[in-house]
């Protein structure tokens, strides 16, 4: 009996030194995406550029007609919510913009806008 005991807990021990033997990168080098609780507190950044349609100095936010966001969604013209109202000041309807969207678990706000262009002129 103490030969299967000793056996058994060689066995053991060898199982936890090969389990325990994988060096951290080769962990995440094979981890699956986050997701569960990791996945909420993630966010995503993306960089679009647009037109701006209109801005509520008040919510904050700004309505952008915009191109494509890859990986975030087609293009349209939506109002977004800024993370800084200061984000706004010296900007104008019209104007030609390239913006950052943070898409995370609380939706989706403008984190960066810079004016690139001359204010677009609407035909009359």
């Amino acid at each position: 009996m103490a030969g299967k005991t000793r056996i058994t807990i060689a066995c053991l021990a060898l199982a936890f030194v090969v389990a325990c033997g994988y060096t951290a990168s080769e962990k995440t080098a094979t981890s699956p995406p986050a997701s569960g609780p990791a996945a909420a507190v993630q966010s995503n950044q993306y960089k679009a550029a647009g037109v701006v349609k209109a801005i509520n100095q008040k919510a904050p936010a700004i309505e952008i007609d915009h191109g494509d966001i890859e990986g975030l969604m087609p293009a349209m013209q939506m109002e977004f919510p800024v993370t800084d109202a200061n984000l706004l000041n010296g900007l104008a309807v019209n104007d030609q913009i390239d913006f950052t969207v943070e898409n995370a678990t609380d939706g989706m706000k403008v984190v960066a806008i810079k004016k690139v262009g001359p204010t677009a002129q609407t035909p009359q």
